[in-house]
């Protein structure tokens, strides 16, 4: 990955069309949900890793995403944890903005993730919380969200990059356009 993310784009794209409503969507099969949860835990992987090696640029790495968060009202633990309508209160689910790297995190260290269909049997959102966040809230992220950014992310092609180094880090800060 360190020197070309072209392949790495290219998953990430097929990934985005694969989660995109369809007019015609298929049945549901515990498969289709297997897979589809594992392309989107990985499409988050490949977002945090190419934001990482400066495959894309800094307005990837700056994007805030319309999420929701529903508070907890149980102590989650391995027993419970799937006890999502037990475990937290949505109707107190409120919108928030949080960064691409958060909500990569909340994937990559997925204590509970869940991947729901609206009633036109279309992919609607992902359920996804952090084994440290498990006890305050749980994440409710659309699958419009996630797509734009994973299509976004596989078309971001950086053409400049600055490299400045700075004392107080010991390393460089590096900006892509």
């Amino acid at each position: 990955m360190a020197i070309e993310s072209l392949y790495w784009k290219e998953e990430l794209a097929r990934i985005a069309k694969t989660i995109r409503p369809a007019s015609k969507p298929k049945r549901w099969s515990e498969r289709a949900v297997c897979v589809v949860e594992r392309d989107v835990m990985i499409g988050f992987f490949i977002v945090r890793r190419m934001v990482e090696l400066y495959k894309v640029s800094s307005v990837i790495a700056k994007m805030q995403l319309d999420v929701f968060s529903a508070p907890v009202t149980a102590n989650v633990t391995k027993m419970n944890r799937f006890a999502l309508e037990e475990n937290y209160n949505w109707n107190a689910e409120k919108a928030e903005r949080k960064s691409v790297a958060y909500i990569c995190n909340q994937c990559i260290h997925a204590y509970i993730s869940f991947v729901d269909r609206g009633p036109d049997r279309n992919w609607s959102d992902l359920l996804v919380v952090s084994d440290y966040d498990r006890n305050n809230v749980i994440w409710r992220v659309p699958f419009k969200t996630i797509s734009n950014l994973f299509e976004a992310a596989s078309n971001d092609w950086p053409v400049y990059v600055q490299m400045t180094y700075e004392a107080k880090l010991g390393d460089y800060k590096v900006t892509t356009d």
